[in-house]
């Protein structure tokens, strides 16, 4: 077959700049195909012999093992050239990466402390993902878009942030409260992945959005805002994790390595806005240090901690507080040594690697792979609103964004203590996956308070 003909400039709409690769990687692999179907041919007639003068033609069993490996062969071809340079699909851009892993020595070493932690009100609280202590009562947002009071055993919904709406498939409606704070004026202030920047009244649960997600920020508007944190000077620093994605595409930001995520200042009485640092690899959890002359930053796609000097000499500087972390840093809060506690999603090692530390360097089977995620993403939800049945269009949604990728993955819980310098302390660890995908750790009272944006409880780890 003429494969340069198959791939013309008229046959290929985008890519030319692959092209070259392209066609000696199908000639390549047209080689190896017709050499082993010559050798698969020759075992043939070994056992099956026949009485024509090419032995081939004339031998059905030959004809038709030969029709069906060219339709599959020309069927690979023509599925690969779509992934590849079809413009109707998701525009996904990988990345080659490799990061550096950390021995499990020291403060790491494994141990099955986690694993002694509490599972409160399980499968109640959905996607508990950042947690306030105030006034004895325990605050937190879950999936639903609701910000719920616990206290004395009894849970309250005090406001939504969204409508309301059936879950999982209505997030966008739901809305999804991330990382929430205590501000120095009483108000509880929440950090809305689709609607913004929200303050709530807690003894009335009046909300109030201070800053939309549609607003403007040197010209992209809030797309995934995720925690935040607040100064003496109504000073409002938050991450803003991707310009490109947002919390329903999430694991295409992760597939991508995009380099698109903002901190962002908003000032509640100028109500301005400023960038802070931009060019992130997915910026989540912030934490001012004590002395509030710098923020630390959990920088989630390059497993590290940034430091932010906001004044000083080095004003405006960005520093590596912590590197080569044993897993994806969520959320950071302080501990009560002066130090700082993070939750990780999933630790892994040299000897223990995730399958997204495998794949980091090969940005081709990545993009190949995110389409094709989104082929069968998109035509689930396509089906699952011409079916009423609430729990397939649970699972569609949940397939779409690629929640199910959490199940196919070693899930080795891990939570840290670091020290006002960046050292790991101790580690918390849960190598079985018993308690795992933790968001945030609070500590209160000599317990810490496990947060997890996707665990169906509230974990809970007497010190």
């Amino acid at each position: 077959m003429n494969t340069k003909h198959l791939l013309s400039n008229d046959f290929i709409a985008e890519g030319g700049e692959n092209v070259q690769e392209c066609e000696e990687n199908v000639q390549e692999f047209e080689e190896n195909v017709q050499l082993a179907i010559r050798q698969w041919m020759r075992e043939a007639d070994r056992h099956y012999p026949t009485r024509s003068l090419s032995g081939l033609f004339f031998n059905p069993f030959l004809l038709i093992m030969k029709t069906c490996l060219i339709f599959v062969f020309w069927g690979i071809v023509a599925l690969y050239l779509f992934l590849e340079f079809s413009p109707i699909l998701i525009d996904i851009q990988p990345k080659a990466y490799k990061l550096p892993f950390r021995d499990f020595i020291g403060p790491l070493e494994e141990n099955n402390k986690l694993n002694k932690a509490e599972h409160l009100y399980e499968g109640i609280l959905h996607g508990p993902e950042s947690i306030i202590i105030h006034e004895g009562a325990l605050y937190t947002g879950v999936a639903d878009g609701r910000i719920v009071k616990i206290e004395d055993g009894k849970m309250t919904t005090m406001a939504r942030t969204g409508n309301s709406c059936e879950m999982p498939h209505e997030e966008r409606k739901c809305g999804r409260p991330l990382g929430i704070r205590k501000g120095k004026d009483g108000l509880l202030y929440i950090c809305d992945a689709f609607y913004g920047i929200f303050t709530m009244n807690f003894t009335t649960g009046d909300l109030n959005c201070i800053l939309p997600s549609d607003v403007l920020v040197e010209g992209h508007k809030l797309n995934f805002p995720d925690d935040l944190d607040l100064d003496e000077d109504g000073n409002i620093y938050f991450t803003d994790a991707s310009t490109k994605w947002d919390l329903s595409t999430i694991y295409y930001l992760m597939y991508e390595y995009e380099a698109g995520g903002r901190v962002i200042r908003y000032n509640v009485h100028s109500k301005e806005t400023e960038v802070m640092a931009s060019n992130l690899h997915f910026p989540n959890g912030v934490q001012l240090s004590k002395d509030g002359n710098s923020l630390l930053i959990c920088e989630i796609m390059n497993r590290r901690i940034l430091r932010l000097y906001l004044k000083g000499e080095k004003k405006g500087k960005l520093e590596v507080f912590a590197d080569a972390l044993p897993a994806e840093p969520d959320n950071i809060r302080p501990s009560s040594s002066g130090g700082y506690w993070v939750g990780f999603t999933s630790a892994r090692n040299n000897s223990n690697p995730l399958l997204a530390d495998i794949v980091a360097e090969y940005p081709t089977a990545k993009r190949l792979y995110g389409r094709l995620h989104y082929i069968i993403g998109t035509l689930l939800v396509k089906v699952s609103e011409l079916v009423n049945h609430d729990a397939f269009k649970a699972f569609a949604y949940k397939f779409n964004r690629g929640d199910f990728m959490l199940h196919l993955l070693r899930r080795h819980g891990i939570i840290a203590e670091f020290d006002d310098k960046g050292r790991i302390l101790r580690s918390f660890q849960s190598p079985d996956g018993t308690t795992t995908d933790l968001s945030e750790v609070r500590e209160h009272d000599g317990y810490l308070y496990l947060g997890s944006f996707v665990n169906p409880y509230l974990g809970r780890l007497k010190l």
